[in-house]
This record gives C-alpha cells, sequence and structure tokens, in this order.
C-alpha cells in the first residue's frame, strides 16, 4: 500500500492499476528508461493468450514493475519485524523470543537490490515469453534458460548505462535474487563462497525467497502475475497476497534462516497453488493457446535460415544468432511477427513463404485443429500405465505422432507431417527436484508461541489440513491437432484407436459418442 510518509527523494511514484499508487527509488526508475528494460513494453506477458482473452494485452513492462514494489513491500516488513525485536532487546523489554541478530539487519542497500532484482527478473524473455524459450531458443542452445539470459542483459544494461552505479557485490547480489537463488541443497563451502561474493552474511539467506523462490515457490513474482492476469484476463482472484506477507515471520531452522508463515495460512496457501493451476487451465494453456504459441513458433522456426533482424550497428543478424548476442537480443520482440509478415521479396524465399503462410492463417482464423486430449495413466491408479511420458517432450512427441499415424485406415490421406502434439504439463507450480510433488511441504509454518516461547517453524502434512485436499499435484495432457481441417475425421479416428489400445484416460472417450463441428466451423 502506498504511504506518501514513505517517500524519499527522488522516488518516482506510478499508478498502477493492480497496485494502486506505488513508489520506487531513483536506481529502478534509471533502469526502467534503458532499452533493455522498455524492450518488455513489446513482449505479452501472456503470449498468444491475447489472441484468445482480448484483455490479456498487457505486457512484461508492467508485470515487472509490480513485482519490483512487492519486492520493497516484502522486504520493508521483514526489516521492521527484525528492527522491532532488536530495539525491544536492547531495551530490556518483553518481546518475541527470537533469536534475531545485528547481521540479520536489513539495510535500504538490500531492498534496493530486491526492487531492482524483481524489476529485472523477466529481461531475459523473448517474443511470445515462455514457449519463445522452449519451442525455439532450446532448439540452437539447450541450456538456455531466460533467467540466466536476465542477468547477462543486467550486465549490459549496467554497461551500457554508466549513471547506473552498483558495487561488485550489489551486482552479484541482484543476479543471485534472479537466478539459482535455491540455497538448501548448497554445500557449506558454496555457501560460504556466494556470501562473500554478494557481500551478505549467511544470515541473511532469507532475502534469497522474496523475488524467485526456488525452496517452496512462494514468491512476489507469483503475487504479482496471480493478481495481474487475473485482472486482465476478468477472472475472479480469491488469493490475498497482502494477508500473507503480514503473517509471514522469519524463523531459523537448523543453521538457515526461512521466511514461514502462520499455520492459519496454510489453506490460503494450497488456495495460491490451486489458483496457479486454474490460471494456466483456462487461459495461459487453454487448447487454443497452445495451438497459436505453436503456430507462431513454427513460422518463426521456418524464417530463421532467411529472416535478418536489422540492427543500427553489426549489419543484420538471423534469428538464432541473436541468442548469444544481447546487443542484437534487446532488437528481438513481438514484433518479429509483423516483420516477417510485411518482409520484402519473400514470394522468391521457400521458408519465408512458408512462415508467412503459417501467419496468414493465424491473422485469417484458419487456425489447426484439435482432434482431441488423452491423460496418460499413472501408477497411482493402481495398475502398470501401457504408456508413459517420459521427461523428454521431443521424443514423446515423435512416438505419439508415429504411433497415431500408424493407426490411420489411409496412411497416403494421413501422415505424420499432417499431425503435431502439445504436451501440456498442470501442476502446483513444483519446481525442478520436486516435480510432481506436494509444494506446501516445503513451506514452513508456525503457531503463537506459548508465554514468550521461543517461535518454532514446521511443517504441515496435507492429511493434518483436510481430506478433501489432492494427493496428486501434477499431470501431463496430450493434445493432438491436425493442421488440414479437411483431414479431422480421419485424425479423430485414428487417434481413438490409438488411445484405446494405451488405455490412456481423458476426453477422447466422448469422440465416439458427440458429434463435433464439421471442419468448415472455426475453432473458437
Amino acid at each position: 500500500m502506498f504511504e506518501a510518509a514513505n517517500l524519499r527523494q527522488g522516488d518516482t511514484v506510478f499508478n498502477d492499476p493492480i497496485h494502486g499508487h506505488i513508489s520506487l527509488p531513483k536506481k529502478c526508475v534509471d533502469i526502467i528508461n534503458t532499452p533493455e528494460f522498455l524492450r518488455l513494453r513489446l513482449i505479452k506477458q501472456l503470449g498468444a493468450t491475447y489472441e484468445v482473452f482480448p484483455g490479456a494485452a498487457h505486457n512484461r513492462f508492467e508485470h515487472c514493475i509490480g513485482v519490483a514494489h512487492l519486492a520493497g513491500i516484502f522486504a520493508t516488513f521483514l526489516q521492521r519485524q527484525i528492527d522491532d525485536e532488536l530495539k525491544c532487546k536492547s531495551e530490556g523489554g518483553s518481546c518475541d523470543a527470537t533469536a534475531f541478530t545485528k547481521e540479520m539487519r536489513i539495510t535500504r542497500e538490500d531492498i534496493i537490490c530486491l526492487q531492482v532484482a524483481g524489476l529485472c527478473h523477466d529481461l531475459g524473455h523473448g517474443p511470445m515469453s515462455h514457449v519463445f524459450e522452449t519451442r525455439f531458443a532450446k532448439k540452437f542452445i539447450k541450456t538456455w534458460d531466460h533467467a540466466e539470459v536476465s542477468c547477462q542483459l543486467f550486465d549490459q544494461l549496467l554497461e551500457n548505462n554508466e549513471r547506473i552505479q552498483f558495487s561488485s557485490t550489489d551486482r552479484a547480489f541482484i543476479k543471485r535474487l534472479i537466478h539459482k537463488s535455491k540455497t538448501d541443497e548448497l554445500t557449506p563451502e558454496k555457501k560460504k563462497a556466494i556470501n562473500e561474493e554478494t557481500g551478505r552474511p549467511a544470515e541473511k539467506n532469507f532475502l534469497y525467497q522474496i523475488v524467485s523462490n526456488d525452496n517452496n515457490g512462494i514468491d512476489v513474482d507469483k503475487f504479482d502475475y496471480f493478481a495481474r492476469d487475473c485482472y486482465q484476463l476478468g477472472f475472479k482472484n480469491n488469493f490475498d497476497h497482502n494477508r500473507l506477507i503480514k503473517f509471514s515471520r522469519v524463523i531459523k531452522v537448523g543453521d538457515e534462516w526461512h521466511i514461514c508463515y502462520r499455520d492459519k495460512q496454510v489453506e490460503d496457501i494450497y488456495h495460491m497453488f490451486l489458483s496457479r493451476v486454474i490460471l494456466h487451465r483456462r487461459a495461459c494453456q487453454h487448447k487454443t493457446v497452445g495451438m497459436l504459441e505453436r503456430m507462431y513458433m513454427e513460422a518463426l522456426v521456418k524464417a530463421n535460415d532467411s529472416y535478418r533482424l536489422q540492427l543500427r550497428k553489426g549489419g543484420p543478424v538471423k534469428i538464432s544468432d541473436t541468442l548469444g548476442n544481447m546487443e542484437a537480443y534487446v532488437k528481438l520482440t513481438d514484433n518479429v511477427f509483423n516483420d516477417i509478415r510485411n518482409y520484402p521479396g519473400a514470394d522468391k524465399n521457400k521458408d519465408l513463404k512458408a512462415a508467412q503462410d503459417i501467419l496468414d492463417r493465424i491473422d485469417t482464423r484458419r487456425l489447426y485443429k484439435l482432434v482431441g486430449e488423452a491423460i496418460p495413466k499413472s501408477e497411482k491408479d493402481g495398475a502398470q500405465p501401457k504408456f508413459k511420458l517420459t521427461d523428454d517432450s521431443e521424443k514423446d512427441e515423435t512416438t505419439i505422432i508415429k504411433g497415431v499415424a500408424e493407426y490411420s485406415k489411409d496412411p497416403e490421406q494421413l501422415k505424420e507431417e499432417d499431425l503435431f502434439v502439445d504436451i501440456t504439463d498442470f501442476n502446483y507450480g513444483t519446481f525442478e527436484g520436486k516435480k510432481g510433488q506436494n509444494p506446501v511441504d516445503s513451506v514452513y509454518f508456525y503457531n503463537k508461541p506459548i508465554k514468550n516461547g521461543p517461535y518454532q517453524a514446521f511443517h504441515i502434512e496435507r492429511e493434518d489440513v483436510s481430506s478433501l485436499l489432492p494427493n496428486v499435484f501434477a499431470e501431463k495432457h496430450i493434445r493432438l491437432y491436425v493442421k488440414n481441417s479437411a483431414k479431422l475425421d480421419k485424425a479423430r479416428d485414428s487417434f481413438i484407436s490409438w488411445c484405446e489400445d494405451k488405455d490412456l484416460n481423458g476426453k477422447w472417450r466422448h469422440l465416439k459418442e458427440v458429434n463435433y463441428a464439421t471442419a468448415a466451423d472455426t475453432t473458437a
């Protein structure tokens, strides 16, 4: 919440539709006014979701400003919590028995670094946001990671703008806040090296749980995009991030300090993760959104060898060549698709013509058709599944397409190149190393101490919350699409046969019973 009394000299006030009037320090405003950051105005927050939900027109730009604001709010709340108790102890008063130390004090510099990290955490996103990473960038660089690229662009931003100055330790701290912020599983030697590099003692490691929290997934990045995406999509958001912040507390667990939450907030935290699933199922990974994003990336891949991004310095470059050239990557935004649409001489180039044809299909709503959707059974269903997905989605997609095509009664009429598969991962916000697990199992809680006793952190088992909570926290859906609508019926028959053979769950079962729209109908 904005408070005029908290304004400092040099701060700038923004009027945000989600958080109201917010203020950011001069260093953040200086970063906003750079090409590296202003580029985010040209990258849709939800990619092709805008073409299905007209309200989803917001960009990465405003989301990052919102994350910076919330990072400051969260850090300031914890700062006051720590300072108040240290002051109480120094005056000999009766205060909460938490073993805070002076090394834990959150400074003004710490808060600015957290705000800058929130501001810059998405600098590395490419056209259409997340799908660019999975469907384009990783075809050329397997280890591509938008968070790592955000750090590279942050370095470039500082090198190109001498007026924005950070110490070497603050610079390292900001980059660590953006990327690879998980500290629980590091060796003591590595933790010590990180603390020396960032100029922050081990007692401040809980600060890594504010912007990008790899320990349990609760961070201000989610807080902002839940509120902002739901607002833009016209969905109701019942999760109150301000209440959760108010019930947060820093408590020591073993040798590490963690941000913990009041035990009565456990159902709200479950609801937060459920909200993520609902948001993805209803919008971000909607069947038509997934198909549109795939079409956009197909166009990008086809255009890559012939299209050239025009630069002021260094000459024209291929799209894939920008991945290792941050000066060029800054120029790569959602505008690339309009450039391909209007690229001169495309009629004489097979690849560019194919890319333009795909974009023309999008523009005239002649989209690929959804054939059907299936869900592989898991071992939790009580039987050994006949078909299992692996961690290699590209390999799985090829296997499925080949399998479905083999069931065609007329192989000449339905070929593998007529189909494509989208394996959609729905989960509760699980993260690397804990995929498919209950994210709340990694959250620490606390309750009111008895007679000013010490705060104790603990986990809460799912069974101790409610028997109505799920016991599965991730699943994958197989969506099959056909590129030629005239082949929809043939593709549907083959898909049904393949699903029956593999004994899959899902909506494909109803394809035999429902008279679906004809091929001439448009996709919803």
